[in-house]
Formats: structure tokens, C-alpha cells, sequence
């Protein structure tokens, strides 16, 4: 089973974009964008805490922003 089939990582896949929101629409970047990052930041870092996901997420949002 691979990890997007798993309802506990779409569960914290959307705590994350929840997180993301405002900063992701103030980038414009979209909701699409935000769910691939938060999907690929969270297979990355499973084991991290959500403050440290949140702080690469936000990176690579920058990134896709540009």
C-alpha cells in the first residue's frame, strides 16, 4: 500500500495545507501546488514534528512561487 492510500496521511497531509492556506494564496500558488508539496514534504519527514514539515513546506512553496 503506498502512503497516499493511507486515510492517516491524507488526514496529515490536510492539517498541513490547513496550515499553508493564507501563506500559499498571499505566493499564489494553488491548491493543487500545496497538496503535491505537503504529500512530498510529509513522505520526506515522516517522523518530524509539524512546525519542522511546516518550515519545509513553506520553502518549497517559495520555490514554486518564483
Amino acid at each position: 500500500m503506498s502512503d497516499t492510500a493511507d486515510p492517516r496521511h491524507e488526514i496529515v497531509v490536510a492539517r498541513l495545507m490547513r496550515q499553508l492556506d493564507r501563506f500559499a494564496h498571499d505566493l499564489g500558488v494553488g491548491e493543487f501546488d500545496v497538496r503535491l508539496i505537503a504529500q512530498r514534504v510529509i513522505a520526506d519527514m515522516p517522523l518530524m514534528p509539524d512546525e519542522d514539515r511546516l518550515a519545509r513546506a513553506r520553502n518549497w512553496l517559495l520555490v514554486a512561487s518564483a
